[in-house]
């Protein structure tokens, strides 16, 4: 009954192309229904921003990004550990579609076919990714609280050394502390 067009990244329309598309949101057939997608609405003509509906979509938790990835991984036949999914969710940062991508990244890092049986532990999750694990980052905030900076240099020293991206590590260990409020 209805033909929906989805324009992603709508912001990058030209002048000449939303002055184009002004022209069917002003008069739009019954039958059509436009999708505008867009990261960055300021740079969106208030011409046209006047005359849509605006729906902002809001961060995932991560027990729902999780939830969703148990869904996934068990209609694939595929386990991966509860801290390994809380890793991936961790870094997607709300985005179920970020999740997707690092769990993808996870599966063809050990080469897993879908449909296959298998367990994937939160090690290998962490090594997959690159990523530093949860027991380093609270190793991390416990020298930082016991003022052992020793500690916390050679923490840091080692993840560097064993791959692990050191902005990645930073921002894990924020999130622990974002968590905390």
């Amino acid at each position: 009954h209805y033909k929906i067009y989805i324009i992603d990244e709508v912001h990058m329309l030209s002048l000449s192309a939303f002055n184009a598309l002004l022209k069917t949101l002003e008069e739009p057939p019954p039958h059509v229904i436009f999708i505008m997608a867009t990261t960055e609405m300021q740079k969106i003509p208030l011409t046209i921003l006047s005359r849509c509906q605006r729906f902002e979509f809001r961060r995932l938790t991560h027990e729902q990004v999780v939830d969703r990835l148990k869904f996934i991984l068990k209609e694939e036949g595929i386990q991966i550990s509860e801290e390994g999914l809380r890793t991936i969710a961790s870094g997607s940062d709300g985005s179920l579609r970020d999740a997707l991508s690092l769990l993808d990244q996870v599966l063809s890092f050990f080469g897993t076919n879908v449909g296959k049986s298998v367990w994937l532990n939160d090690k290998q999750v962490v090594e997959a990714l690159g990523v530093a694990d949860s027991n380093a980052v609270s190793l991390y905030w416990e020298g930082l609280l016991n003022k052992d900076v020793q500690s916390c240099l050679k923490l840091i020293g080692d993840n560097y050394m064993a791959g692990v991206d050191l902005k990645h590590f930073a921002e894990r260990c924020l999130e622990e502390l974002r968590c905390l409020y």
